[in-house]
């Protein structure tokens, strides 16, 4: 049953308080080293900016009104850090932390195990109120957090260890209204098997053997689109429409980022970034990612013809070597 934790405040922050030890998540980053490829920035299109520095960092937020997207939590390796308003809290104890679309609620994943199980936190950011939900038991792990677009459920990959390496075993679904977890068992899954939501909220999509596979809330394969490359780009990966699907492009193509149409599965767009990591879809045309020049990196809004329109963020290699990730969330 779940068991209901309150929530704390810190500095105007909702700071979620319960303590229960975890393998560190690697970085949502891209599968290998990509070459270094400075991007040029539209400078036409001014846009008036609000920077904010995130705590226990020298990353720098270029914020404006009206973005589609803003940074709602963030991790440094292991240390998680929830947004309230326009404030940063470190979330002491917890890995993990994914805001839902719209910001009403969310998911944090503890840095160990509770009674023997893996479990999440999920909080009602406008209430205030929180109830652990248990996942797997150990040694199983479930991390890897994602939102459906309603709110209503999230989805996250179970692994188990195998040797020095990290194995996808399935998933477990989490229902945010019912507050229950259920776990299922893939046979046949990819090891490096990551999953995420479709765009209706009803199927799973996760990478299968250098392609993308559907699957429904019940394990079974619904579809296959081979030779595709992994999904990738942060909470979702697919366009605000549902239609594009971003992948790592697969091998025998020059370029990293390749654009799949959903329904059809035809390639739609390739874009030569070099980029180190995909944070998500900022609207039908452009799409978030992470560069390097002049030994730093920035986040940057990038159109699917591989033009740069804005900086997002500003990242120093010393945070980015600390494998720091900036979730964004859908307002």
């Amino acid at each position: 049953m779940p068991v209901t934790s309150g929530i704390h405040r810190l500095v105007g922050c909702a700071v979620i308080a319960v303590s229960t030890v975890m393998p560190a998540v690697a970085a949502h980053a891209a599968p290998t080293p990509a070459p270094d490829a400075p991007i040029r920035i539209n400078s036409a299109r001014a846009v008036v900016a609000t920077d904010v520095t995130l705590p226990g960092t020298r990353v720098r937020l270029r914020e404006s009104p009206g973005d589609p997207l803003a940074v709602t939590s963030y991790t440094v390796g292991d240390l998680a850090f929830l947004r309230r308003g326009e404030a940063f809290a470190k979330q002491g104890g917890y890995q993990e932390i994914t805001v839902a679309p719209l910001g009403a609620k969310a998911l944090a994943i503890p840095d160990a195990y509770s009674s023997g199980h893996d479990s999440v936190l999920l909080a009602d950011l406008v209430a205030e109120k929180a109830t652990r939900v248990q996942t797997v038991r150990k040694p199983l792990v479930a991390h890897f957090a994602h939102w459906s677009r309603d709110g209503r459920k999230v989805v996250l990959t179970v692994r188990r260890r195998n040797g020095t390496a990290w194995e996808a075993t399935g998933f477990v679904i989490v229902d945010a209204v019912a507050k229950t977890a259920r776990t299922v068992t893939v046979p046949g899954v990819d090891p490096a098997a990551r999953f995420r939501w479709t765009p209706d909220n009803a199927q799973l999509v996760a990478a299968y053997k250098g392609g993308t596979r559907f699957y429904g809330q019940d394990g079974e394969v619904r579809r296959t689109l081979a030779k595709t490359g992994a999904p990738a780009g942060g909470e979702d990966v697919f366009s605000p429409s549902g239609r594009g699907l971003t992948t790592w492009c697969p091998a025998g193509h020059a370029e990293d980022v390749c654009v799949w149409d959903r329904v059809s599965g035809r390639l739609a767009a390739k874009v030569n970034l070099g980029a180190k990591a995909l944070l998500g879809w900022w609207d039908e045309k452009s799409f978030v990612a992470v560069v390097s020049g002049a030994g730093a990196y920035r986040a940057v809004v990038v159109t699917l013809k591989g033009k740069g329109l804005r900086v997002l963020a500003d990242i120093s290699a010393d945070d980015w070597n600390k494998r720091i990730y900036l979730s964004y969330t859908r307002s």
